[in-house]
């Protein structure tokens, strides 16, 4: 009787010990939350041209990223900082914090991050990065040499540079990355959408038989795309792009004047 006693009050007690297991609840860290919700928030901002609100969100989401101590957060709320400063004409501004997120990524030994701030730092420069504090300068040509798992966006980076920089092979395998990575939601479509508009401006620079024809494809797909996605700033490049391609005059008048009307059409939703 007391061993059956002993079994039952085990048992009783292994039951209580996996239901307070099992009922645990999931933690979040508060500050890291919020520094991703700012962050999304700061991006929204990116696409619709509110310069001045980007800055302040990411503001906001470096100071949230510092008081949860994540460093990988700290970085990329830099990054995001430059980006906005650089949207909204602060390129002194821009540079320093691109400095900053490579010197927050390069402590942390974050590849991801160091190579995406970097990318951004040349695209400005388009020459060497190196920091104000005499940090060791990255060369282009390191920074090109993007490795497959690494983002889309890094591989987008990537290709502008190798394209600006007159390597149009890079550039197009990079493109080509992108277009295999660009997933099916919003911001795969805009991906896609960027990399044919970097492949049309390829294939329009070059002489081969085929390279107008291959123009066209690249910006028609991207025109499509663009379409479907719903990104202005985007348009807005695919039609110059698509004006600076055709060779009828009229035609190309008609590429200005859509243009132009979306042009000011985004200013005056930026004024809003």
């Amino acid at each position: 009787m007391r061993a059956f006693g002993l079994c039952l009050l085990l048992l009783v007690t292994a039951c209580a010990v996996h239901k307070e297991v099992q009922s645990s609840p999931a933690v979040t860290n508060p500050y890291q939350a919020r520094a991703e919700a700012l962050a999304r928030s700061g991006v929204d901002a990116l696409g619709r041209g509110k310069w001045s609100a980007a800055q302040m969100l990411f503001g906001k989401s470096l100071q949230a990223a510092t008081l949860a101590d994540d460093e990988r957060m700290i970085s990329l709320a830099w990054y995001n900082l430059g980006r906005a400063r650089a949207g909204g004409g602060d390129a002194s501004g821009a540079r320093s914090a691109y400095q900053q997120s490579m010197r927050q990524a390069g402590k942390a030994h974050d590849r991801v991050s160091f190579r995406r701030a970097g990318l951004a730092l040349a695209l400005m420069d388009q020459a060497r990065t190196s920091d104000s504090s005499g940090q060791e300068k990255v060369p282009v040509e390191d920074l090109l040499d993007v490795p497959d798992s690494f983002p889309v966006d890094i591989h987008l980076a990537a290709a502008r540079l190798a394209w600006l920089r007159g390597k149009p092979e890079l550039a197009r395998q990079a493109y080509g990355r992108v277009l295999v990575m660009a997933g099916p939601d919003r911001s795969g479509l805009i991906y896609a959408a960027r990399a044919h508009l970097g492949l049309a401006r390829l294939s329009s620079g070059e002489t081969g038989p085929d390279s107008a024809a291959a123009a066209h494809r690249h910006l028609d797909r991207a025109f499509e795309l663009v379409h479907r996605a719903g990104e202005p700033q985007l348009m807005l490049q695919a039609l110059n792009l698509a004006a600076d391609m055709e060779a009828d005059p009229a035609r190309r008048q008609q590429w200005l004047q859509r243009a132009e009307a979306l042009r000011r059409a985004l200013k005056e939703a930026h004024a809003e």
